[in-house]
């Protein structure tokens, strides 16, 4: 089936999950389209409470530089890390793959043309 996703966009996608609580092994998977700059916000909170208006909540800011061929991820102001700590994350771009542990500080992945 064709699918028509715009250039520089970001696409996360988690380990499939069966409730909020459940935890998992596989890294999430971020998917790069080339073409253009692009930015996401992954947000994340405890997915139980209200707790994320009291701050706790992570935000991570990807951040893709189409020029440079550059991904990268830091948390997001206000945020903070949340369990599980780091994060396992395999991001792919024209069909090479790149595995990274992320633990809130900033990353920056660059990937040949």
């Amino acid at each position: 089936m064709p699918l028509y996703i715009s250039a520089g966009s970001i696409l996360p996608l988690g380990p499939v999950k069966q409730h909020t609580a459940e935890h998992s092994d596989q890294p999430l998977s971020i998917s790069i389209y080339p073409g253009a700059d692009g930015s996401f916000l992954l947000y994340e909170d405890d997915g139980r409470s209200f707790n994320y208006r009291k701050g706790e909540w992570m935000g991570t800011k990807l951040t893709w530089n189409d020029a440079s061929r550059t991904l990268t991820l830091s948390l997001a102001p206000g945020s903070r890390m949340l369990p599980p700590l780091p994060l396992k994350i395999s991001v792919s771009i024209f069909g090479k793959e790149k595995n990274i542990v992320f633990d809130g500080r900033p990353i920056e992945l660059k990937f040949a043309v």
